[in-house]
């Protein structure tokens, strides 16, 4: 119901069909890394060179990674990037149907030693896909779990129970093309999971490699596994369209060029690694360092991009000695969605979400209403660097949608309140804005049923998309 009501008030407000029409765009996450594999994090967009399918690209947006701390917070002013870092979510997913016996078995002991010996198991989750190809939780996504630093240390038993359920072969009935159905469903999965989660998501999948099964409708196909073997489209959609990294991990086992060329292959579809042989400690470790330093970067193909087809990303840095981690292909399928259709999907999808999005930054102070209206007046600050601000004739221009939703503290109350705001800014108010924030002051009425409030701003030229709830009560 509430779906219904959002989606005919957004309808019925008009605005979505004067709102900008932004194509689909192609998101980047690379990660710049020196000679001796430590972050780069100060380079800018004229560093950054991309290449789709030998068709040089103009940046779009730009973001440097978010690592200074976040100012503090004064009295009854609330934030959506509290710790100032961008923040990130790592899933563990130990592949029982693409590891053999003995390594099975190798790699149920590596973890069972190195997990309890974390730091924290803070926004890190854990889950098994057994011989039958059933995701089985060990340690499931969700907010509770998230908060959760101390679970690794009891693990182990959880663990070790699961695995010796699992202490036969795998069925005879899966043969190859089931395995990879099961694998990949597996992770995408876990990857719309996470897709309710800030920051960067990231999947750490212990396997051996997969099964090669070429794709019957591409008989005569002559490029690799990516091009040419089954399910791997829907499996490349899902995970870009969800931003999830996939790093393979193997703790044991031959090298195997046929296997780890899949395994390095998955790696680059995602953005992500291939470790081998390395301690889980220092994969997750390294993996969260990345996330943290991540540049993100988008660029505008065209509308006669989306041709169902793969395309080859080539994106080089210009500085000397920076190596950069990141995708080098994605599925270009194409979005028959309107404009607006695509912007009340992010809308709603955000409302309903079970925590903040931070890829637009809010801080809001809150004070009672003036008057003898019952509500709240808000102070409200967007991170300007987060917007699409277009320079036309000496000022700076973009297009802003603004909604407060009621909420009991698990759902929403009504219809949330809708606005639109286009800021036009003097070359010196933009300089202000970009230190400052853009300021937005609302007064919201409210009534003794509501506990939180949360606020989502939209940018219109991206898409991208902020929240933060707040309490009032």
């Amino acid at each position: 119901m509430a779906k219904i009501i959002f989606t005919l008030a957004l309808a019925a407000s008009g605005l979505l069909a004067q709102a900008p029409t932004p194509g689909p765009l192609v998101h980047l996450y690379p990660v710049a890394l020196d000679a001796s594999g430590q972050p780069v994090t100060d380079l800018t967009a004229d560093d950054f060179k991309i290449v789709d399918q030998n068709k040089p690209q103009t940046i779009f947006t730009f973001h440097k990674p978010r690592i200074e701390p976040a100012a503090p917070l004064a009295m009854l002013e609330f934030s959506n990037r509290a710790s100032g870092v961008s923040p990130h979510s790592t899933v563990i997913l130990f592949d029982m149907i693409n590891l053999s016996d003995t390594d099975r078995l190798d790699n149920w002991k590596a973890l069972d030693k190195s997990l309890p010996q974390l730091e924290s198991g803070e926004n890190l989750y854990f889950y098994a896909l057994n011989l039958e190809g059933v995701l089985i939780p060990i340690h499931p996504i969700g907010p509770p779990a998230a908060d959760d630093k101390t679970w690794p240390q009891g693990v182990a038993s959880v663990f070790d129970k699961v695995m010796k359920a699992s202490s036969h072969a795998r069925p005879i009935h899966i043969g190859a093309e089931e395995q990879v159905k099961k694998t990949f469903k597996a992770l995408e999965d876990i990857a719309n999971q996470l897709a309710a989660f800030p920051g960067r998501r990231e999947i750490i999948w212990v396997s051996n490699g997969l099964t090669t099964v070429p794709d019957p409708m591409l008989p005569n196909c002559n490029g690799d596994w990516v091009e040419c073997a089954l399910y791997v489209p829907h499996l490349a959609v899902t995970l870009a369209r969800d931003n999830v990294t996939v790093d393979p991990y193997a703790f044991s086992g031959e090298i195997n060029p046929d296997v780890n060329y899949n395994m390095d292959q998955m790696a680059l579809l995602t953005g992500g690694h291939f470790y081998f042989r390395q301690d889980v400690r220092a994969v997750i470790k390294e993996i969260a360092q990345n996330a943290v330093n991540a540049y993100s970067i988008s660029f505008d193909p065209g509308s006669d991009n989306w041709n169902k087809k793969w395309h080859r990303i080539h994106i080089t840095c210009e500085r000397k000695g920076v190596k950069l981690q990141t995708r080098e292909r994605y599925y270009a399928v194409p979005d028959s969605r309107p404009p607006a259709e695509r912007m009340k999907a992010v809308l709603l999808g955000v409302l309903q979400s079970p925590v903040d999005l931070t890829e637009i930054g809010l801080r809001t102070k809150l004070s009672p209403m003036q008057g003898n209206t019952v509500g709240m007046h808000l102070d409200i600050r967007v991170d300007a660097s987060d917007l699409l601000l277009r320079e036309q004739g000496g000022k700076f221009t973009g297009a802003l949608y603004l909604l407060i939703s009621d909420r009991s503290g698990s759902a929403m109350l009504g219809d949330p309140a809708f606005s639109e705001f286009r800021p036009e800014l003097t070359a010196e108010q933009y300089k202000t804005v970009m230190k400052e924030g853009l300021p937005i002051a609302q007064d919201h009425p409210t009534t003794d049923a509501v506990r939180q409030l949360r606020i989502v701003v939209l940018d219109q030229n991206t898409n991208a998309v902020g929240s933060l709830t707040i309490p009032v009560k």
